[in-house]
């Protein structure tokens, strides 16, 4: 279980949970499975030295977990289980988090 500092409090969130960090500036915002949305006030470069090794940066200020990918719509876009759609770095490819993502479950 990790924490999450939030206004005021700490709050205990498990990294299963989290779908997808987007950083603005020197907060990230934390999209959770079950809906809720927590703002930190660290950037998201703070979260990449602390992330499990199935959170993928896809794009300059979205990281996203791979368990959560659903499907590609096109090479520059994929769905997660929550209904979004992530758009990927032109360098970067969808199809390589689809085969990421089924790699990364044998290992869990």
């Amino acid at each position: 279980m990790n924490t999450l500092p939030h206004v005021h409090k700490i709050l205990p969130v498990e990294t299963n949970e989290i779908i997808k960090l987007e950083g603005s500036g020197n907060y990230t915002l934390f999209h959770l499975s079950d809906g809720r949305k927590i703002l930190t006030s660290n950037s998201l470069a703070f979260y990449t030295e602390v992330l499990p090794f199935h959170f993928v940066r896809v794009h300059k200020s979205c990281f996203i977990n791979i368990h959560f990918a659903e499907q590609r719509n096109t090479p520059t876009s994929l769905r997660l289980s929550d209904g979004s759609e992530v758009s990927i770095a032109r360098r970067r490819k969808a199809t390589q988090f689809i085969k990421y993502k089924r790699k990364s479950k044998n290992c869990l």
